[in-house]
């Protein structure tokens, strides 16, 4: 079959809002300790570049003093104030990781967090560059659940990796050393790996599939043939009607 690429990445998730809210992983308390312990996370002000539905600002909220959530997609920030709405400390900013209209020197640490790959490298570099205060940080975090060691894991990242180059013509995008090379002051950042596991009924999966960016909406017409496959891996790898993912929480933190 030959399938009619999708060219234009604002549009990519629309309508999404909700599954990615309610099936995407959250990130482990052992990164926030860390940061805590490593950074001084608490008296830190910190910026988060494509927070999508909130969940690493939530959670980093709790840790830290203040967060600048920036999110150009309305959707998804529209649910993030409904998800994060008992947070006090967050400030929304519906604008774009490449022109965030933040203040210079505003922040401690400046996070993206399942973004980087969207960026304009050069241009957020800049910005990144501006809102930072003297000395302060860059930090990409991935939830990674691609995994060698799990079947069911390697399965599942396979087809949908395979729909990926279907519908986009890109591969995945964050394992690019290349990139995070050219955006670190010297090519020179610190690697931390944090794992954490979820169990995953057919509902729940097929939910966090529907939220991937590249996903075909139900109104589409490869989505029969998308969930068909989702459902055929879940029934291969399932015990107990769940699959399990041991997410690799990835951070690469340094200078700009």
């Amino acid at each position: 079959m030959e399938y009619k690429k999708i060219i234009d990445s604002t549009k990519f998730y629309f309508g999404k809002q909700e599954d990615y809210s309610k099936y995407r992983p959250s990130y482990p308390k052992e990164l926030f300790e860390f940061l805590t312990k490593t950074y001084n996370l608490k008296s830190k002000d910190i910026v988060e570049l494509g927070a999508g539905t909130g969940k690493f600002s939530k959670s980093a909220s709790s840790y830290c003093n203040k967060i600048y959530y920036v999110e150009p997609n309305l959707d998804m920030i529209t649910k993030g104030k409904e998800y994060c709405n008992d947070c006090n400390n967050i400030i929304f900013v519906n604008n774009s990781a490449e022109n965030t209209t933040l203040h210079n020197d505003i922040a401690d640490i400046v996070f993206a967090v399942q973004s980087f790959h969207w960026f304009d490298k050069t241009t957020v570099k800049e910005e990144v560059k501006r809102i930072l205060k003297p000395n302060g940080y860059f930090a990409i975090v991935w939830n990674d659940w691609e995994d060698e060691k799990n079947e069911f894991s390697k399965s599942y990242f396979k087809y949908i990796s395979e729909w990926n180059t279907k519908l986009t013509g890109r591969k995945y995008q964050h394992k690019n050393v290349d990139d995070r090379k050219n955006f670190f002051k010297e090519g020179m950042y610190d690697t931390y790996t944090f794992i954490h596991s979820k169990q995953y009924n057919l509902e729940m999966l097929i939910g966090l599939s529907k939220s991937l960016s590249y996903a075909p909406k139900e109104d589409d017409i490869y989505y029969d043939e998308f969930i068909k496959g989702i459902i055929e891996i879940f029934n291969k790898y399932q015990i107990d009607d769940y699959v399990r993912f041991d997410f690799h929480t990835e951070m690469y933190i340094g200078k700009v």
